[in-house]
């Protein structure tokens, strides 16, 4: 957008012509949508005031001159982009083991994206998986110890234990924060402390604000000699903490958060969590995935969490697994998994597919049947990120959710493990862990999906880093 504001010659009073001299012949102020960079150099605006300052016109000449510039400023302001805020820093959590002293010790590290902001959240404490961002990134869940339970501002502050019990043998915990960042529910698995003595799945909430603390939700024995028959299964919360999902009596059964309402999903008894396998939860917590039959002959099906529209989505006898893990796109219409080829019991002959949920239709999107692993979607869902090859020959990849566009990233480090993907929430860099053959380190780095930007994060000081998770933003 441009106006243009022509300044003819010859203005006068009839009394005193004005000096030719001071002014070009046709003087043209032009403002364009690029804002400062087009105005006139300031000699140019003090011609305009020399012409209009003569006489009895220059006090009317003087006003209109003000009116035009603060008309032009308002201008400028409304059609110039506003401000950009400051970036925030990308902050990555990590456990690291250290040498303190003599003794061993995993602590809890955030740092930038840059490696630069590094501090430590819990010199004292030795810190276990799993780490959870609260959704608005103000603070960290986490195990201490083997059996403790702790939260931690992102700056290190208010360090608080939330939860310790002994007595569990073997302790496997999941954590889910609830929508309000205050409240997360956890669950706690732990072996019989004999082959006779049955284990326990318990659940819990903790209210960090400190004003209900911690409370038992459930506590159900698994396992012994007889068997106890309560429960079958673990936990499995859904993503918003709000439900929780289980196998008890061989069905499928869930409650709320907080013990109510316990709902049998399924209505023939059979095998859901053969071989391992587990039960997953959509994103949109609508849907509940699962592996059913005899590992490893399983096909693949999902429930609605109000129990209804069950589907077998393999649909075929031939069906077999050797990695039993499920992963769903960020949007819930897709499920990516590890197809084996039948009589491979090594999982060396694996693809991977992908199930569209609605059509009921698998793709192959690798078509190189090898040893894949460590599946990770995009948040964007436009991307898959895998590693292909044998243990400690192992390369890091991207492919388009359509099975396009296969590349490998971090080609200059050479082929070894690699674990433990973590996308940033933009869908533009990824954090993994690089375990060194030689050496026998580990190291955290983080890369661009576009392959740039390859950056090691930990040093030398950080034996084997761990559980790399991204602040939400």
């Amino acid at each position: 957008m441009r106006f243009n504001l022509h300044f003819p010659l010859r203005y006068g009073t009839g009394k005193m012509p004005v000096p030719q001299k001071l002014v070009p012949q046709d003087f043209q102020l032009s403002v364009g949508t690029r804002g400062w960079e087009s105005w006139p150099p300031l000699k140019s605006l003090w011609q305009i005031l020399q012409l209009f300052s003569f006489h009895k016109l220059w006090p009317i000449s003087a006003i209109a001159l003000i009116s035009l510039t603060v008309l032009i400023s308002l201008f400028l302001s409304l059609h110039s982009p506003p401000p950009t805020a400051a970036q925030k820093p990308r902050i990555l959590a990590f456990t690291a083991l250290q040498m303190r002293g003599s003794e061993p010790r995993n602590s809890l590290f955030a740092l930038n994206a840059t490696s630069s902001g590094r501090r430590e959240l819990t010199p004292n404490i030795d810190v276990n998986s799993p780490l959870v961002w609260s959704p608005n990134g103000q603070r960290l869940a986490f195990v201490g110890g083997y059996s403790d339970i702790y939260t931690v501002n992102a700056d290190g502050s208010r360090l608080t234990k939330q939860f310790a019990e002994g007595g569990c043998k073997a302790p496997n915990f999941e954590i889910a924060w609830f929508s309000n960042s205050q409240k997360f529910i956890f669950a706690r698995s732990c072996d019989g402390f004999t082959s006779d003595t049955p284990g326990s799945q318990s659940l819990y909430t903790s209210d960090t604000s400190g004003i209900q603390g911690t409370k038992l939700v459930r506590n159900l024995e698994v396992g012994g000699e007889p068997p106890k028959t309560e429960i079958s299964s673990e936990f499995y919360l859904s993503p918003d903490g709000q439900q929780v999902a289980f196998v008890k009596d061989k069905n499928i059964y869930k409650m709320n958060a907080d013990g109510s309402v316990m709902t049998k999903l399924t209505k023939t008894p059979g095998e859901y969590i053969s071989g391992g396998s587990q039960l997953a939860w959509s994103p949109d917590r609508t849907k509940i995935a699962f592996l059913f039959g005899a590992y490893p002959k399983q096909q693949i099906y999902t429930i609605n969490a109000d129990g209804t529209n069950l589907k077998n989505l393999t649909n075929n006898p031939q069906h077999q697994v050797y990695n039993v893990k499920l992963f769903w796109s960020p949007d819930s219409s897709r499920i990516a998994y590890y197809y084996n080829k039948p009589g491979d019991s090594a999982g060396e002959q694996q693809d991977i597919y992908l199930l569209d949920i609605n059509r009921g239709t698998a793709k192959n999107l690798t078509q190189k049947p090898r040893n894949y692993d460590e599946i990770s979607w995009s948040p964007d869902g436009k991307f898959i990120a895998f590693v292909a090859g044998e243990f400690n020959n192992q390369k890091l990849y991207t492919i388009n959710a359509d099975g396009n566009q296969l590349n490998q990233l971090a080609t200059r480090l050479k082929p070894s493990q690699i674990s433990e993907l973590a996308w940033y929430s933009d869908s533009n860099q990824i954090a993994f862990i690089y375990n060194e053959t030689e050496g026998k380190k580990s190291k955290l780095y983080v890369i661009n999906l576009d392959g740039s930007g390859l950056t090691k994060l930990t040093n030398d000081k950080d034996l084997y880093p761990g559980n790399p998770v991204w602040q939400p933003q």
